[in-house]
Parts: structure tokens; sequence; C-alpha cells
């Protein structure tokens, strides 16, 4: 029997969609990206200036004491105090921008502004973020003092059979050793207990959760089985961070290469990165009339550099050969 012949009121003519010509219901429902943060910004120092293009912050050394022998005169046995200074530049001005046309809104039975401009917003954080993530990197791998005497970053290191890789046990375990060893190290240089951080991929935050350790407060572990979440150990504030490897926009702040494959996490005190800040961060619009567009910019001038070297650490694992 021959197929009926059939009107088709929702085939648009030259396709072959028999059902696209039908209106689309709007779900009241708007699916966008899972939200990012900033996640070292408020860590660090950060310091505003009105105007200018960069920002010194001064360094000192600290100072000695010696016996002072019957009839001896303090001139002879003082030593001055060394002074050192770290620039700070301003990188240039950051922007994430999007222009949305009046017709194409028009159309739009939902509202685009609002989510674009968040996820600007977002964009201009994370950079910052991976920014500061790549200056206690290098910080720590430079392997260089301020001034003689304070101290330089600290590098774990550590081997793992292949096996043994990964969210598992014993990788949990070895981050947990190695948290250890770096409170001794940092202590050792004096960095002070409080404000200490951990920036720390998601995989080894698992792991540290596998390996039961981690949230055993014997081990000054703050955190729960149950959420896989862990948000201290050994005076370590701990901060899971996705784009821990990813650097700056437009290849600055770049973290260092031969590490970021199998770098686990880095730290740092509080004081050991600073930020200059010109503008902070915006979020404008304005109207392009020759566009009959609305064009949304998001923006910030700030720099980052580090400080304290004797205040950094990164620790890797990889597997061994």
């Amino acid at each position: 029997m021959a197929l009926a012949n059939i009107s088709q009121p929702g085939l648009n003519q030259g396709q072959s969609d028999a059902l696209a010509g039908f209106l689309k219901v709007f779900s009241g429902e708007v699916i966008s990206a899972f939200e990012r943060s900033a996640l070292a910004v408020n860590n660090h120092l950060m310091r505003t200036i009105s105007s200018g293009k960069s920002a010194s912050f001064p360094v000192m050394g600290r100072a000695k004491a010696a016996y002072l022998g019957a009839g001896q005169s303090l001139d002879e046995i003082r030593e001055a105090i060394p002074h050192n200074e770290k620039i700070i530049g301003i990188d240039g001005l950051l922007t994430s921008d999007q222009m949305v046309t009046d017709i194409y809104e028009a159309m739009s039975h939902f509202d685009v502004r609002n989510e674009y401009s968040k996820q600007m917003g977002e964009a201009l954080a994370v950079s910052a973020d991976g920014a500061i993530l790549a200056e206690i990197a290098k910080l720590a791998v430079e392997q260089k003092e301020n001034i003689t005497g304070l101290g330089k970053g600290v590098i774990l290191d550590k081997k793992l059979a292949a096996s043994d890789m990964g969210i598992t046990e014993a990788e949990g375990k070895m981050i947990v050793q190695m948290l250890l060893e770096l409170k001794a190290k940092f202590s050792n240089q004096y960095v002070p207990a409080t404000e200490r951080y951990v920036y720390m991929k998601p995989d080894g935050v698992a792991a540290l959760v596998a390996s039961w350790n981690a949230i055993n407060r014997d081990f000054g572990a703050v955190g729960t089985l149950t959420d896989g979440n862990i948000t201290k150990i050994a005076g370590f504030n701990i901060i899971e961070v996705p784009h821990l490897t990813d650097g700056g926009a437009d290849g600055t702040h770049v973290f260092p290469s031969e590490y970021k494959n199998k770098c686990v996490f880095v730290a740092a005190h509080h004081t050991a990165v600073g930020t200059v800040k010109l503008k902070d961060l915006a979020v404008e619009t304005g109207r392009r009339i020759e566009y009959q567009a609305t064009q949304l910019v998001a923006k910030y001038s700030m720099g980052h550099g580090g400080l304290r070297p004797e205040a950094t650490a990164i620790g890797c694992i990889s597997a061994n050969d």
C-alpha cells in the first residue's frame, strides 16, 4: 500500500527535519557552565596603587646577636641588617568581552547578559589565580634567596610505583608524608605557622581521602570521608584547585614546564607572593550603534610577583622508571 502524501507544517522548505518549524517550548531552565571562583586571590599580599607601573616591596634580613667583651666597643661587633627589594609591575589591562546584538537578544526567550557578565568575571578571576599559583611555583623552583640566610624555596619530588599512582591509598599517604616534611622545612626557615596554604589538584585531594590518614586527627587533619573534603593537614589549609598549573592568560606567568605534569600541589605562606592592583575587577556595558548591539566588557589591571622564596614549595609525584 502506497504511503499517503500528507501535509507537514513543521517541515521547512529545503530541509529534511519534519519538526524543525514547530515552536520550541521554553523549559524555564537555562543550563550554563558551572561557576568558577578565585581560590588563591584572597590568600596573598595585595597592594593597590593609584598611578604608576609598579610597586616596591622592601625586604629585610635578620639582626644578629654577639657578646660584648670587657672594654670592647659595640662598633667593633655590630653587623648591619641586610636589605633588598622586590618590584612587581603591572601586567597590563586584562579583558574579557562579548557583544549581544539587539535582534538576537529579541529572539532569545532567556536572559543572557547576566550569565555572560558572570562568566567573564570568572574568567578574569581564574586567570589571576593561575598567575599567582605560577609565581609560587616559579619562586620555589628558582632556588634563590632574597637575602643570604633567609632560605630558598622547597622542592619535594617523590617517586611511586606506577601501579600506586592516582587516587590510591599509597599516593594519599605519600602526600601526607610530604606535607609533614614541608611543615618541618617551613618551620626551620621561620615561616610563621599560621596562614600556610596548600593548593592541590583534585586528584591529590581524592588520594588524601583514600589514604584515611588525611581524616585522622592524630595527623592534625580536618576532613570527613562523607563529604570527601579535606580542609587542613599539619597546619596547612588545603584548597582544591582544578586550574593549578594553567598559569595566567596569554602565556603570562607560565607554570614551570618541567614540573607541570607531575605537580600535585604548591604551597605558600600568605606573604610569599604579592599582587599590585591599578584597576580592580569591573564589568561595564556600552552601546555599539553601528552594530545595533550592546558590548559587555570585564576588565582589571594587576601584576603578580614572588616576594619570599623561603615561604614557597612545590610538591610532585611521578612514577618510578
